[in-house]
């Protein structure tokens, strides 16, 4: 039997309605008074103007199934043709089991294969990767990725001094979304995907962290929110990820000027633009 590539079917997000301003945030914490940095300086090191956040109650796996009941509508497909459903995301709703099993209860779907993908920022695109994986193999005919965060319970705005808010500053704009993608078989030639490319280097964890939850801090509520060095970050993805472009490029053939859209990971607006440059 003929084996094919993948391709996605459907898009679609889901974003709570209140929004909150960078400015906003920064007029509270009172930088200026409070540690002497100057009011605007989050906004400038990320780029990030506003983001949502989601209502008391809301847990992630709500924001992922708004998101994924979107995505079905659109590839107009009932959740009982979904073979596959995953998970990923930073949040989850509870220690154990898997989220992906809470999704599916809210869904309505049943007797179907399900499991979380954890891998901070990477795990929607590593989620891609995977399903990709299966459904060439013939494994899976239609899969369902969904993503919910509700970081907004992990951000820490106890800002002491220039220190602490080098630690909290990426933490202080991070929002709550909900996003979800359908894939599916590929039969035609002139769509799909063309390559992909992963690294990571392990000994780097300790640059984005929330310690809180595993067996080194289980029950230490000091260490459940989210802290970042920021600029050990944009140096290392200077150095890591225009060699990782190349390397998809080269793999699909194309060159720089093929590419019609990027679409990037926001961890500060400088890292995009000197990532373009490279």
């Amino acid at each position: 039997m003929k084996r094919y590539g993948s391709k996605i079917i459907a898009v679609s997000y889901f974003v709570p309605e209140k929004i909150v301003r960078t400015s906003d945030i920064e007029e509270k914490l009172q930088f200026k008074e409070k540690i002497g940095v100057p009011y605007g300086i989050l906004e400038r090191l990320t780029g990030c103007r506003e983001h949502r956040e989601a209502p008391p109650g809301t847990d992630a796996s709500d924001l992922a199934v708004a998101a994924s009941r979107r995505a079905l509508s659109k590839a107009d497909i009932s959740i009982e043709i979904i073979d596959l459903i995953i998970f990923a995301a930073c949040c989850q709703d509870i220690y154990e089991p898997a989220t992906a099993n809470i999704i599916a209860e809210k869904l309505g779907a049943k007797k179907i294969q399900l499991f979380d993908i954890k891998n901070a920022c990477n795990s929607f695109i590593n989620s891609i990767d995977i399903v990709d994986s299966l459904i060439s193999t013939g494994k899976v005919k239609y899969g369902l990725i969904a993503s919910g965060e509700v970081a907004s319970k992990y951000v820490d705005y106890n800002i002491l001094n220039k220190d602490d808010l080098v630690l909290k500053a990426s933490g202080l704009t991070l929002g709550d979304a909900g996003a979800a993608l359908i894939m599916t078989e590929n039969k035609a030639d002139d769509d799909g995907f063309c390559a992909s490319h992963f690294s990571s280097d392990g000994s780097q964890w300790r640059l984005a962290t929330i310690l809180g939850g595993g067996t080194m801090y289980p029950r230490d509520p000091k260490m459940c929110y989210f802290l970042s060095d920021g600029e050990k970050i944009i140096d290392l993805a200077f150095k890591k990820i225009p060699p990782e472009v190349k390397k998809v490029l080269a793999e699909s053939g194309w060159t720089p000027n093929d590419v019609d859209l990027v679409i990037a990971h926001q961890v500060t607006i400088k890292i995009i633009h000197e990532i373009m440059n490279a």
